[in-house]
């Protein structure tokens, strides 16, 4: 398990130092990995430290094996998708501080101000992805204090950052859905930093704080839940966060509330393990593909198929291939390592992890040259639909139908923006040409322009 564990982050710091290599990059395939790893690698650890009184792992082990695997094939997906595409020398002028705000302000307003409009089907899909499109702001905006040495407007992104993973925690008890927005954006970071120490040093202080505001969330995830979900007041559930951190603990290897905390919650290798064992002895069998097929059925929009027999989430997944009895309160994602593994065995790993580290590569990529261009509505475009594939713990279903839905919207996004800039006659005529160097932007390689 130790080596899987390394293989692992061998594949990080590959993928980390490919994508540094010319920097085009909006830190897209960096989000997904890190992502991937924090749902498989803390929970393998905790059975590393704590054998004695942590139970199943031979399950981890099998399981981390596929982890490793996988992360391996996606960053050689994400290498290839960048082998072969020229990279930019220059960069056009465009507005990028008004395309931040507008980013920002219009990803609230889908998020904030069109909740009547989850009800409807397929409209809803587009405005949820849609409003995903606040993280682009933040991630330019963040990105440009930190080239300018700015400490009060990166204080300032930062603390817009932090708005909606406190708003997610308030109004809905839940803190992931608010770190993987944090990961996302400052994925980029990791991209436009000079110096590659730093990047590490701050990676690493990244992960033991993040994990170690988990530990103390975990431990009263209870309690602030009943306060949600209970209808308390702003003021008593803003309380109930704060007596979490209170008494606030460090990440300690040796406590083991902390290690409990991390198998139970961030190791999805338990699942994996087992319906691999299952697999193997021959209780169930692979799915051979049922459940990739489902996903192209996601495709077609509810409003056009009503009774269309797929539907996001996968708890019927899991429980079939594992023969646990899962609570119907509770979301058990299938994720992108299981799913892979029970449809076709390892090269449902090989080939699975592979083409989803090119689509994302490409994604990402063709995002940031549309960015140094100065095409910004042409950046969301591919933005989106690869925000919605930043998604390891879900299933098919729900990453291609959230990519679709995300097209939709980015499309709606680049119109809108298009129609602002041309009445505001942002870009003047005479600088849409390619012009010197510019230098408050992320160092590219002389070479010829895509």
């Amino acid at each position: 398990m130790t080596f899987s564990i390394f293989i692992c982050l061998a594949a990080f710091l590959w993928l980390l130092g490919l994508l540094r290599r010319d920097r085009v990059s909006l830190g897209l395939p960096i989000a997904y990995l890190y992502s991937l790893l924090l749902i498989h690698v803390p929970g393998a650890f905790a059975h590393i430290v704590g054998r004695d009184f942590l139970f199943n792992s031979d399950l981890i082990e099998i399981a981390m094996r596929f982890t490793a695997l996988g992360s391996m094939c996606f960053v050689a997906g994400v290498w290839l998708a960048r082998s072969s595409t020229p990279r930019m020398a220059f960069r056009r002028e465009a507005d990028r501080h008004h395309f931040s705000w507008f980013c920002l302000l219009g990803g609230w307003s889908c998020i904030y101000g069109l909740s009547p409009l989850y009800h409807i089907p397929s409209v809803s899909a587009a405005v949820d992805k849609g409003g995903g499109v606040w993280m682009l702001g933040v991630m330019l905006g963040l990105r440009a204090a930190f080239e300018r040495g700015d400490h009060k407007r990166i204080g300032m992104w930062f603390g817009v950052l932090m708005v909606y993973p406190v708003l997610m925690l308030l109004l809905g008890g839940f803190l992931s859905y608010g770190s993987a927005a944090i990961i996302l954006v400052c994925a980029a970071l990791t991209i436009s930093t000079r110096s590659y120490w730093r990047v590490v040093v701050g990676l690493t202080a990244f992960v033991f704080l993040s994990l170690s505001i988990f530990v103390n969330y975990f431990q009263h995830r209870d309690d602030i839940r009943d306060q949600v979900w209970g209808g308390a007041p702003l003021e008593a559930r803003i309380d109930s966060v704060i007596d979490t951190y209170r008494d606030f603990e460090w990440l300690d290897p040796t406590n083991e509330k902390h290690l409990i905390a991390l198998d139970k919650r961030l190791n999805q290798n338990r699942f994996v393990g087992l319906a691999a064992q299952r697999i193997q002895q021959g209780q169930v069998d692979y799915l051979r593909g049922d459940s990739v097929w489902e996903g192209l059925l996601a495709l077609v929009p509810r409003a056009f198929w009503p009774d269309k027999p797929v539907f996001a989430g996968s708890p019927q997944i899991v429980a079939k291939m594992t023969g646990l009895r899962l609570s119907p309160t509770t979301s058990f994602g299938v994720g992108n390592v299981m799913e892979f593994q029970i449809n076709f065995g390892i090269p449902g790993v090989v080939i699975g992890f592979f083409v989803l580290g090119w689509l994302i590569g490409t994604l990402d990529l063709k995002a940031a040259v549309a960015e140094g261009r100065g095409d910004l509505g042409g950046m969301i475009l591919f933005f989106l639909p690869g925000v919605a594939l930043i998604s390891p713990n879900g299933s098919l279903v729900e990453m291609v139908s959230g990519s679709a839905a995300a097209l939709v919207a980015a499309f709606g996004w680049k119109l809108a923006w298009n129609q602002l800039a041309k009445k505001r006659s942002i870009i003047p005529k005479w600088a849409a040409g390619m012009r010197a160097i510019y230098r408050e932007g992320p160092p590219y390689k002389h070479e010829p322009v895509a």
